[in-house]
């Protein structure tokens, strides 16, 4: 281990680095992009919405089960590494027009339908298979903290792109600029996985190496993937997670494609300058994972099961706080709204760990010669995806009916509508992680897997390979 750096978590990393460039960008902007400068309808943008939910919801099973029984891409970080450059392509498709639209244009919704399909495709072909490979990697708690720790450190690292990217472009208004520094992004990414896709070894590839002997065909299952699916939906554990789950990326779909909006409307410039919201949207990304890399003591102590229910309790108290409040103190609000950011994400930084634990469960329950990494990933995108698209139709659609249609074309004069929108705005930053946190904790309550941090395991040689 030179340098006090561990290569193998190093190499996982590498992929957290790139992925949280792009992706930071594409979910920050995509929305307002969309709505502000193409002025997509809200017809087209619900109807976009709606295929590709359907389609969120399918691909990521049906990957997982390709990637369990496809040979080749067995080796995980095969898909990183030849599915990189695709996905680095498919961030670029959003920010280049395909002609001069007019307001309401069929192709300006096609173009955002098209954007959003391609773009989750390829995410959920790379990073199913770096989920997997966190798995995979090992079966230890420690193990897999550690590459939580090595991911969220490269996540810090990532943590100033909102903010260049929001400078570089002035807040949207140089759209030249921001095409270019998008590029520089995307090829920034594509070096990242090209590292995991090279390095990325699994405990499982190891094995072989530790017994000399040549790679084997791995046993594929023997479970269709409706059969697979199905014993998976019927355990209570995974049903407990998914649902949490669902409700915890409803929640981040609505931070992540209506911060900039909400801030624009609700912080005139000069409450809150360009300059002083690069750096909010900015802090926010560093202080996410440097609360899960000082925290990460805490997991190993009290287990992951304990801090993602902590989270969900500072949540629902801190939303309490902000309604007694009221939204005139610009400042406490941009502080709840980082709070409530880094909680839920802190909690989303965590997942990986329960939903290994289920893999763990599920090889044991079913005799199983391997964990079905993907598949325990993509039957719990299945359910939980859809969440990405039905938050922001909810918020769309409320926000139009308060007026935001006529505010985005300068139509909104009267200072009452005004508002009124900006109160259904804080209402909905409040209410949202209130409701949604409330249910999680009530679910999460039902979720048994506490203990993975409390199970010694005795090394392996493979795991004296890999981990010295």
């Amino acid at each position: 281990m030179a340098l006090g750096i561990h290569w193998p978590s190093a190499a996982y990393a590498a992929t957290s680095f790139g992925s949280g460039m792009i992706n930071q960008v594409f979910s920050f902007y995509l929305v307002k992009f969309f709505l502000n400068r193409y002025q997509v309808s809200e017809s087209w943008f619900n109807t976009a919405q709606a295929i590709f939910m359907v389609w969120n919801a399918i691909n990521d099973p049906l990957f997982g089960y390709i990637q369990d029984r496809a040979e080749w891409l067995r080796k995980r970080r095969y898909a990183v590494l030849f599915g990189g450059p695709f996905y680095c392509l498919a961030f670029l498709v959003p920010w280049f027009p395909w002609g001069n639209y007019e307001s309401g244009s069929w192709l300006c919704g096609a173009h955002l339908l098209f954007s959003l399909c391609l773009f989750d495709t390829l995410f959920t072909f790379v990073l199913l298979a770096q989920c997997a490979i966190f798995t995979e990697m090992s079966g230890r708690h420690d193990d897999r903290l550690r590459l939580v720790r090595y991911a969220k450190i490269a996540s810090v690292l990532n943590s100033g792109t909102l903010f260049a990217t929001n400078m570089i472009s002035d807040n949207l208004n140089d759209i030249p600029s921001f095409q270019k520094f998008a590029v520089v992004l995307a090829c920034l990414a594509m070096v990242c996985f090209y590292i995991t896709g090279t390095y990325a070894h699994t405990e499982y590839e190891l094995r072989q190496v530790v017994a000399g002997k040549p790679e084997k065909s791995r046993p594929v299952s023997q479970y269709s993937f409706m059969r697979q699916a199905w014993q998976l939906l019927t355990q209570k554990n995974f049903l407990c997670f998914v649902a949490m789950n669902f409700c915890q990326e409803f929640h981040r779909a609505f931070m992540n494609g209506f911060t900039a909006i909400i801030t624009d409307t609700l912080f005139s410039p000069e409450v809150l300058p360009t300059f002083h919201k690069s750096v909010f949207y900015s802090m926010r990304n560093v202080l996410t994972p440097l609360l899960v890399v000082s925290g990460t003591f805490l997991v190993s102590k009290y287990g992951a099961f304990a801090m993602i229910r902590s989270n969900f309790i500072i949540k629902i108290f801190s939303s309490v706080i902000m309604l007694l409040i009221g939204r005139n103190q610009p400042l406490l609000l941009i502080l709840f709204m980082t709070v409530d950011f880094c909680a839920t994400n802190a909690a989303f930084a965590l997942s990986n760990i329960p939903l290994s634990d289920i893999a763990d469960a599920d090889k044991k329950l079913y005799s199983r010669p391997h964990p079905i990494s993907t598949s325990v990933y993509g039957t719990n995108a299945l359910v939980v995806k859809p969440a990405i698209s039905v938050s922001p139709m909810i918020v769309v659609t409320i926000l139009n009916r308060y007026g935001y249609e006529q505010y985005k074309l300068g139509q909104l004069t009267d200072g009452l509508l005004l508002d009124s929108l900006q109160g259904t705005m804080f209402y909905l930053l409040c209410f949202i992680p209130l409701v949604v946190g409330t249910i999680q904790l009530a679910i999460w309550s039902q979720f048994t897997l506490r203990s993975s941090h409390k199970v010694s395991h005795e090394d392996t040689d493979t795991e004296r390979v890999m981990y010295s």
